[in-house]
């Protein structure tokens, strides 16, 4: 079960992070504006708030291992297309909706497979579980151009080789995942949202500004540093360094939030310094860049992982925790689906990412106001 966990994980980011190295590349092959492009990722994300509460309901009609395995050969099939994608924007639009439709039906699904197979050990679980979404994304901003390069620099074929990674997932669950039974599936009943909870919309505001600033950079981060003079090797390093790094925030952070006593604390700590670094980033970016970027990679990350566990960590039973993932999925992918959009839409009316940069800033600054907010969870 550990390796499903971490093969399933490992395929959650690559369709989104590996379209960063080539952002340029698409917009100038393709004659788009930077918002189109940025259409690319802001698809799946939105898909994966619109179709989180779905998940679940295919569960229940096929059991949760069928599904997570479906999902792995529709992710494939998704990026196959990509292999044929260089004249045709339509054709990567609809990659990304395959995409976003596979990761929108997995993403969800993770949590009642970590509460099914690891019930003893979560922390350790959704620690694992987020290295190995970090590590995903690594691996495909890393390698992107590397690929492209042994491919006579076809930018479709190295977006379409992270199918290949898909297609392992897919046929080691088909092989491996154990079929569920009535005995051992998890309950996936009818449950409705804590619309009515204050601390609810709070941790649904926090993974919404968490996601769109990391998606947003994600995106974004190759092309603003092209733009401050960067060649595209340096500026693909620079967005590799930011991944990788990743890593480090996506296994510490969940681990030291567990066992401090003031976690709001803890958050609101690194959302401030993930706000001051994407300001240097904006204002500075030929000013120690690699430091700058492998630090905002561990707060980023770091935010990310505990988003993902905060939902656990906030909860008293499995379908709590289960109503509260799905609520801050459903409305807080949808919110920060739109920021690499709205980025790129203030790139092309700025004609730079001073000022769309400054916006992510903000946006992780209201990250630090919520976690203020957070701190009284006997209240509730």
């Amino acid at each position: 079960m550990l390796i499903a966990l971490i093969l399933i994980s490992l395929n959650l980011r690559p369709a989104l992070t590996s379209i960063a190295p080539v952002m340029e590349r698409i917009v100038q092959d393709l004659s788009l504006s930077r918002a189109s492009a940025g259409l690319i990722t802001t698809i799946p994300v939105l898909l994966m708030g619109f179709l989180a509460p779905i998940a679940p309901i295919l569960a229940r009609r096929w059991s949760q291992e069928r599904v997570l395995t479906a999902a792995m050969a529709l992710l494939f099939a998704a990026l196959s297309i990509r292999y044929f994608s260089q004249y045709s924007f339509s054709l990567l639009l609809i990659s990304a909706f395959i995409a976003g439709v596979a990761i929108a039906i997995a993403g969800p699904l993770m949590s009642g497979f970590i509460k099914q197979y690891f019930a003893r050990h979560i922390t350790l679980a959704i620690t694992i579980y987020s290295v190995s979404i970090s590590v995903g994304a690594s691996l495909a901003v890393a390698l992107t151009i590397p690929i492209i390069k042994l491919n006579n620099d076809h930018w479709e074929r190295g977006l379409a080789a992270w199918g290949l990674l898909a297609l392992v997932a897919f046929l080691m669950l088909l092989i491996f995942m154990p079929k569920s039974s009535s005995n051992n599936q998890p309950a996936y009943t009818h449950q409705k949202l804590p619309l009515d909870s204050f601390r609810a919309w709070l941790l649904t505001g926090f993974f919404a500004a968490q996601s769109g600033v990391f998606y947003a950079l994600s995106t974004w981060l190759v092309a603003h540093f092209q733009h401050a003079g960067f060649d595209t090797i340096k500026a693909s390093m620079l967005a590799s360094s930011f991944m990788a790094s990743g890593i480090i925030g996506a296994f510490a952070l969940p681990l030291l939030a567990a066992r401090v006593a003031n976690r709001n604390i803890l958050i609101a700590v690194v959302t401030l310094s993930s706000t001051f670094l994407i300001l240097c980033i904006a204002w500075q970016p030929q000013w120690q860049p690699i430091l700058i970027v492998s630090l905002l990679g561990i707060t980023t990350s770091g935010t990310f992982a505990l988003a993902l566990a905060l939902p656990v960590m906030e909860s008293d039973s499995p379908q709590s925790a289960s109503q509260l993932s799905s609520m801050m999925s459903s409305f807080g992918y949808i919110v920060g689906g739109v920021t690499p959009s709205l980025v790129g839409i203030g790139r092309d009316i700025t004609h730079s990412f001073e000022w769309p940069m400054t916006f992510l800033s903000v946006l992780s600054f209201s990250m630090v106001i919520i976690a203020l907010f957070l701190q009284n969870k006997s209240s509730d």
